[in-house]
């Protein structure tokens, strides 16, 4: 278990995976070969899956739908642009993701959305990815929001500035522009603390 929420953390965070030798010392282990055999074994049981090897030290790793579901479930509470917006409707389902992921400070609750659309490509958020989202309705600004504008009838992932009266909503691809609306009409529903991308992408 120690070893799939070393992967978990990993891949929320963007970070590489681990190395063979960082998985055995997770595990317990003071030699590469036993890390290699820990691996094995979690994918034999479908746990994880591995791609080809980048290098002679590392190769890609992720965790399976069985993996996550493994570490507990969360809640898909439905998707995000990272566009121009989507009409902001819940679509709850069932999503596995590990419970330390979810587990904030201060008691604020955490959840999932799914990303549709490039434009915070340049903050490693693809489309398809998982964003986990923690509500903060006073994120400071710079921060990656998830955001409802035009009365809550759309939803957008972006970074927030704030202008006197005024809302900017930045994109992070050049091909899309700036969003820009009173602050009266922005409900901030939370703040971005983490991604999780479909496995064997490479931003």
């Amino acid at each position: 278990m120690k070893v799939l929420r070393l992967l978990a953390r990993r891949e929320a965070r963007n970070e590489e995976p681990p190395s063979v030798r960082e998985v055995a010392r997770e595990a317990g282990y003071a030699s590469s070969r036993s890390g290699q055999r820990v691996l094995e074994a979690l994918e034999c049981a479908g746990l994880v899956r591995r791609g080809e090897a980048l290098s002679r030290k590392r190769r890609p790793v992720g965790l399976t739908e069985r993996g996550w579901e493994a570490l507990g479930e969360a809640l898909l509470l439905g998707r995000v642009a990272a566009g121009r917006g989507l009409e902001a409707i819940e679509d709850a389902e069932a999503y596995s993701l590990a419970g330390g992921l979810l587990s904030a400070r201060g008691g604020r609750r955490r959840y999932l959305l799914r990303v549709v659309g490039d434009s915070m490509v340049g903050a490693r958020i693809a489309d398809g990815d998982l964003l986990v989202v923690e509500e903060d309705e006073d994120p400071p600004d710079g921060e990656v929001v998830v955001a409802l504008i035009g009365g809550g009838e759309e939803v957008t992932v972006k970074r927030i500035h704030r202008e006197g009266e005024r809302v900017r909503l930045k994109p992070q691809n050049g091909e899309h522009a700036d969003i820009v609306v009173p602050a009266g009409d922005v409900v901030i529903q939370g703040r971005a603390v983490g991604v999780i991308h479909p496995f064997g992408r490479r931003l």
